[in-house]
């Protein structure tokens, strides 16, 4: 299969277009990509196509396989056949199916790769660390905002109690927040609203009294730019709050209302998120006016305070025309603001440049989690996945995107609408060491769920938004150990925050991969069993190469990978990077 579009087509470069094929698992042996300028003729035909590019495996998925080749051509604008390599000999693949000959009559046609087409995502958040927190449950600044009722710190979460967090908590503990190596911040929202999750908004404009106001974003954001970090606030326009002014007018005068028409009433009911919640009436983003107001609400925070951008909530339940213009209105403010939006499983429709940067990327944290699992005797999630199934699902998700956004994903293993990871894992910390590692070595974005690195667990909501557990008698300081120095690790080593990934094979639990860029590479090798492995010679020149440098492995347990003679022992519940000899 092929289309001329994402993620089939797509710019990697000036004048440099990626093309990919994908075919049934194992059809396809190798081949090329015969192409030439589409305005190119010859009498009264097209030209053939003379130039070449051979194809490569690019990905695959366990059914099918995905060839790419770089097609190279000034000015960009292609026609192109692929030329497959398969068991009945050598096929040409274009718009017309199957052909004997490179016939350019009939190929795939590329118009033009466009400079204005192609991403311009800010490259401050390709690779970073995000922190994210949920303000109520993360820590109490030292002057109390809230003056309602406010629950002992580590009482049993319910969805109605508050905690008494605060933003100024926040910037008292960023010493902390930055240990951990973190990049940027995202905070659940902090608008006024009559709950602790603030998914209720009754005030658009201003930061809810119970987290310092106004004044206390300000000081959060002085706080995180003097520090290099960014600040993302969740934006939450599919749906208001039952006390949102505008609502409750439609309420009292009905169609009088000039805010009739922002809602979806028949009769005295109404839509809302989810199924009949009452307290969350859904807004129809179709609406002129409502549109002008979320871009009015997205410009003020971004123009007035400074933050850098924007998670949007329930993002794939509101028109993309919306999107289109609210990215616009924010990048008219600050081009470098970066927009993420929830959604939960393939995002493509939204992430062509002219929406969001990035997506919540719970695929690959279902991928984690499954394979950092596997050392348990009881299944998490959906099952298990071997060092082969945990590629094949990677490799799922690059191949769902254009690879420049890849290390724009937003992967996470913990948030606020998900059990904790530890609880997923059944409280194997094993397990978790496992899958921190991985969440650090892949490529995209990491997102630290506060309260993960020091081993807190819970079910869902509100299980999952305790309060942070401060005080240190009670986090596990082996696991915070490891976030730390998987934290450090992602400064020191460029390529796991932009390098090119590569898969590199599997053996029962174990899974490798590579991360590069230039002369600088690093091989990931996980081991998900509850057993050692050993790695054979002839594996590690396959997967390193001769010149086997450097170890570092990253286990609960504190053991470490061997190398002998060749070999490498990879302890059990473990990753392991290894570092090309210097």
């Amino acid at each position: 299969m092929h289309v001329p579009d994402v993620p089939f087509a797509y710019g990697v470069g000036p004048s440099l277009l990626r093309v990919v094929v994908r075919a049934p698992r194992g059809q396809v042996l190798g081949g090329l990509v015969a192409f030439n300028d589409r305005y190119a003729w010859e009498g009264n035909d097209y030209a053939p196509l003379r130039e070449q590019a051979p194809l490569w495996l690019y990905a695959h998925d366990g059914s099918a396989d995905y060839w790419a080749a770089d097609l190279q051509l000034h000015p960009p604008r292609l026609r192109y056949r692929f030329g497959l390599d398969t068991a009945n000999g050598l096929c040409w693949f274009g718009w017309d199916g199957l052909r004997d000959e490179p016939h350019p009559r009939g190929s795939f046609e590329f118009a033009y790769l466009a400079e204005g087409d192609q991403p311009d995502s800010p490259d401050w958040a390709r690779g970073a660390v995000f922190y994210q927190i949920f303000p109520d449950r993360f820590a109490r600044g030292k002057a109390a905002h809230r003056k309602g009722p406010v629950e002992s710190w580590n009482s049993r979460p319910t969805p109605k109690t508050f905690l008494g967090g605060d933003l100024d908590g926040i910037v008292e503990r960023l010493d902390y927040i930055t240990s951990l190596g973190a990049d940027a911040l995202y905070l659940t929202p902090i608008f006024t609203a009559p709950s602790n999750h603030k998914y209720d908004t009754a005030d658009f404009f201003s930061v809810d009294p119970d987290f310092g106001g106004n004044d206390a974003l300000h000081r959060l954001v002085a706080a995180l730019h003097e520090r290099g970090m960014g600040l993302v606030l969740d934006g939450v326009f599919n749906h208001v709050g039952a006390t949102w002014p505008p609502f409750v007018d439609v309420l009292k005068r009905g169609n009088r209302s000039p805010h009739a028409s922002w809602f979806y009433f028949q009769g005295k009911r109404y839509e809302t998120w989810a199924t009949n919640v009452a307290s969350l009436p859904k807004l129809r983003t179709s609406e002129a006016a409502v549109r002008e107001f979320v871009c009015d609400v997205g410009r003020f925070w971004v123009k007035e305070y400074g933050i850098d951008g924007w998670r949007l909530d329930v993002a794939n339940e509101v028109d993309h025309g919306l999107w289109r213009a609210f990215r616009a209105a924010v990048r008219a403010v600050n081009q470098h603001a970066f927009t993420v939006g929830e959604i939960w499983e393939w995002a493509l429709p939204w992430l062509r440049g002219d929406q969001f940067d990035s997506t919540m990327n719970y695929p690959v944290r279902s991928a984690i989690l499954r394979y950092a699992g596997a050392g348990r005797v009881a299944a998490p999630l959906e099952g298990t996945l071997d060092g082969e199934g945990f590629l094949n699902a990677v490799d799922r998700v690059r191949a769902a995107y254009p690879e420049p956004i890849h290390d724009l994903l937003y992967n996470l293993i913990g948030s606020h609408d998900e059990v904790r990871p530890l609880t997923a894992l059944e409280k194997d910390r094993d397990s978790l060491a496992v899958a921190a590692a991985l969440l650090f070595a892949l490529p995209g974005i990491v997102s630290i769920y506060y309260g993960d690195e020091v081993g807190m667990y819970g079910a869902n909501d509100p299980f999952n938004r305790a309060g942070m557990v401060w005080e240190t008698s009670r986090q596990d300081e082996k696991i915070l150990a490891l976030f730390r120095r998987l934290g450090a690790l992602r400064k020191e080593l460029a390529v796991l925050r932009s390098g090119d990934y590569q898969r590199l094979g599997h053996q029962d639990g174990v899974a490798g991969f590579a991360r590069g860029s230039g002369d600088e590479r690093v091989v990931v090798v996980a081991n998900g069993a509850r057993q050692s492995t050993l790695l054979s010679a002839k594996v590690v020149r396959s997967w390193v190469g001769d010149d086997l440098g450097s170890l570092e492995t990253f286990s609960y347990a504190g053991s470490t990978a061997r190398q002998s003679r060749g070999r490498i022992e990879l302890p059990a519940q473990s990753v392991t990077l290894v570092r090309a000899a210097s």
